[in-house]
């Protein structure tokens, strides 16, 4: 069977015959192969590994590369030659049979990965095969750096590929996991040692093994003398103890931890933002009842609206630990090798569409939905080669952190094929209780707006009640098509109007000019026309509060973006 997602490359998957009578056989036991991740080398011509993340690394000689797994259970590989992780693949072996991996090479040197991405069961490798007249050549250094994740579903990459929450084999990953990226960024080998529905307790009684299933063999720690261990648990505890529990858990983790690691940093990682009693209230407690200085606590936003993260979610949990590592261990990171739907710096993250995650999705929700399209049209894009086009009421949508009181500014330039087709921006505000999609924001605003064939700035404004009943935690923004409507939109940002390059309040100039009417009050006596301009409210409760804008008005705001200022905001938010 093969992946439902394959790249174009010499990568020659699914062949599962031998080589011809001439190819060399590899024992794997030989010095020139290097294994990562938790493998078990009793005998050392057929190891196994159990745990996601573990992978085979070799560099040899020849055009083509084959191996032999021997597996209890359908188990995915993913498979990366000559460093090339953009253009890897990602299948399943059968079982017990010769399956050449890459073929058609150069006939020089080459190197290959395969990485054991799910952990459904152990993968023994039993052989390797070579052209005729070829060998292995020495592996590359291994990195000086090393990091162990633990953790529960989250870390074990539970609906990476999916943005809807779908646990099944085909949607688990290891590479684009956030333990992947991070070590990726900061130059480290890793180890993921995580199972779905993990809590302290199970971890506890498990994490020194090899294979989770059973306590024999252990694991050797020895092995594998990590700098720092990150430790991403406690979200299944809550549905099963109180806090004080809870607390006496990870005292009991760490005890063992700190053992078994007596080198290493170690990090509580948890998130903030899905449940009022998630753990990250109170991590920071726990590291400081135990006065350890090679303990510390951080945390990264719950942003994506479901109960596991895909692989731009993991990018963006990715972009916190790497920020952590680098004031903790002073490594320097090289940037993220996958698209974060995650805002940094003030911006939204992919602001103008331009990247693509491996598995389809651009850190904006939901990319798979009817009616969402990423278009690649170089000549037409406002910045960059790409632009989201929205049809039909379709809509896609980001999340990002905020606070009581805040007041989310963004300018979204939009435009459509048809003069007069409207586009909705609705800013809702959110707080700690965000853990599902289903939940409802506690205040938003609605704005639409009539779009023109030019490409045009809209900006929309919300302000974060200032004392609700629970603290704000995110805002999210929703970019929305009229019923029957198509919008294009390309460069969505979020500074306040007079910051942004390219527009210029209350000026003339050149390029393109919009007059923008919106209703500036908030009063819940609104009723039918609104005499001071072309707003109007069309709901109004504790809730959410919608305008439309459109027809005269006395209250307008000037932008006007010149060809220069076009160039200015494509050099300050390319990629972004």
């Amino acid at each position: 069977m093969m992946s439902r997602r394959l790249f174009p490359a010499l990568i020659a998957l699914g062949c599962f015959v031998s080589l011809d009578a001439g190819a060399v056989a590899i024992d794997p036991s030989d010095p020139d192969l290097l294994y990562t991740g938790r493998w078990h080398h009793a005998n050392p011509s057929a190891p196994w590994t159990q745990a996601k993340g573990s992978s085979l690394i070799a560099n040899f000689e020849g055009t083509s590369f084959a191996v032999t797994f021997s597996t209890g259970s359908t188990e995915y590989y993913r498979i990366i030659v000559d460093g090339d992780l953009a253009g890897s693949v990602e299948t399943t072996l059968a079982s017990g049979a010769s399956t050449t991996l890459v073929s058609g090479l150069s006939d020089a040197i080459h190197s290959i990965e395969i990485v054991k991405e799910r952990d459904v069961g152990r993968a023994t490798l039993t052989a390797i095969e070579l052209d005729a007249g070829r060998d292995l050549v020495a592996p590359p250094a291994r990195p000086n750096r090393r990091i162990v994740f633990y953790g529960d579903s989250n870390l074990a990459g539970y609906s990476l590929e999916s943005e809807r929450n779908e646990g099944d084999a085909e949607f688990q990953g290891s590479t684009y996991t956030y333990a992947g990226i991070t070590a990726r960024a900061v130059g480290a080998e890793y180890h993921n040692i995580s199972l779905s529905g993990a809590t302290l307790t199970s971890l506890n009684q498990r994490y020194d093994r090899v294979d989770w299933g059973t306590n024999n063999p252990g694991w050797d720690f020895n092995l594998f003398p990590a700098d720092v261990v990150v430790v991403n648990i406690g979200a299944n505890d809550i549905f099963g103890g109180s806090k004080t529990t809870i607390k006496n858990r990870y005292h009991n983790l760490l005890d063992d931890l700190v053992a078994d690691h007596p080198t290493s940093k170690i990090v509580l990682y948890n998130a903030t933002g899905w449940d009022f009693d998630e753990p990250a209230n109170y991590t920071h407690e726990v590291v400081a009842e135990r006065a350890d200085p090679d303990l510390s606590v951080a945390t990264f936003p719950w942003l994506f609206e479901q109960f596991h993260g895909c692989e731009t979610d993991h990018a963006g949990m990715a972009a916190y630990l790497v920020a952590h590592l680098e004031t903790l261990m002073g490594w320097a990171p090289a940037p993220l090798d996958v698209v974060s739907g995650y805002g940094r710096d003030g911006q939204l993250g992919n602001a103008s569409f331009e990247r693509l995650a491996p598995f389809g999705g651009w850190g904006w929700r939901y990319f798979d939905d009817a009616g969402v399209n990423r278009v690649f049209d170089p000549a037409g894009a406002l910045d960059g080669d790409h632009y989201l086009r929205l049809a039909d009421g379709a809509t896609n949508q980001q999340t990002n952190p905020a606070s009581n009181g805040e007041t989310v500014v963004v300018t979204t330039w939009m435009r459509s094929p048809n003069v007069g087709d409207e586009a909705k921006v609705t800013i809702g505000f959110r707080n700690q209780d965000d853990g599902a999609e289903s939940s409802a924001p506690v205040f938003a605003v609605t704005d639409t707006f009539v779009l023109t064939t030019e490409w045009q700035p809209f900006v929309a404004t919300a302000t974060a009640p200032v004392s609700p009943p629970d603290p704000i935690f995110s805002q999210r923004i929703t970019l929305e098509a009229g019923a029957s409507d198509t919008v294009e939109v390309d460069l969505v940002l979020l500074p306040e109007p007079t910051r942004i390059p390219g527009i210029l309040i209350g000026a003339f100039g050149t390029g393109l000019l919009l007059r923008r009417r919106r209703r500036r009050g908030r009063s819940a006596r609104w009723r039918g026309s609104d005499s001071r301009g072309g707003c109007r409210p069309l709901e109004r409760d504790r809730r959410e509060v919608q305008r439309v804008c459109s027809g005269g008005s006395s209250l307008s705001l000037l932008a006007v973006v010149s060809a220069a200022s076009r160039s200015a905001a494509s050099r300050g938010f390319h990629s972004a």
